[in-house]
């Protein structure tokens, strides 16, 4: 959070920029969903309810935070096994993980579906890209909440 020279605090930024997703994008081979490329414009990783890790998008000013970025786990870290049409979004405690589809072409479908690690098969998740949008967005709430909170006491 930032303040400008009038003293009023500016929204608080922890997301990764236009050039950087496309990147990502483009080492990928795909073109992402316009709700995803919106989730890490405002949150670059984050913890989900349910014991996902959402991959965030390599940003070099902060590696070590970003070190488990979406073309990492999609390309060195994937599970041999996995189908080639589906690109993994998030992990989970037990080992699966929350994907993706591609289409006949590049692009990847929004539906999200839990990819099974010992079975190869994919479920639809009972969430959206959306409820993924909205808990990266309570994130920035909360610590924007916390930062103005101490900036009263002091």
């Amino acid at each position: 959070m930032k303040r400008n020279q009038t003293s009023e605090v500016t929204s608080l930024n922890l997301g990764v920029t236009d050039e950087m997703i496309k990147a990502a994008a483009e080492e990928l081979g795909v073109e992402f969903p316009e709700q995803l490329n919106e989730i890490w414009k405002v949150s670059n990783g984050l913890e989900l309810p349910g014991g996902w890790r959402f991959y965030p998008v390599f940003d070099r000013s902060n590696p070590r935070k970003t070190s488990n970025h979406i073309v990492y786990e999609n390309t060195k870290a994937r599970w041999d096994y996995m189908y080639e049409e589906l690109i993994s979004i998030a992990s989970g405690d037990t080992g699966n993980q929350l994907v993706l589809k591609k289409s006949n072409s590049t692009l990847l479908f929004p539906d999200v579906y839990i990819w099974n690690h010992e079975t190869n098969k994919i479920k639809k998740w009972s969430k959206s890209l959306d409820y993924i949008k909205e808990k990266a967005q309570k994130r920035i709430d909360n610590i924007e909440s916390q930062i103005q909170k101490a900036a009263k006491r002091n």
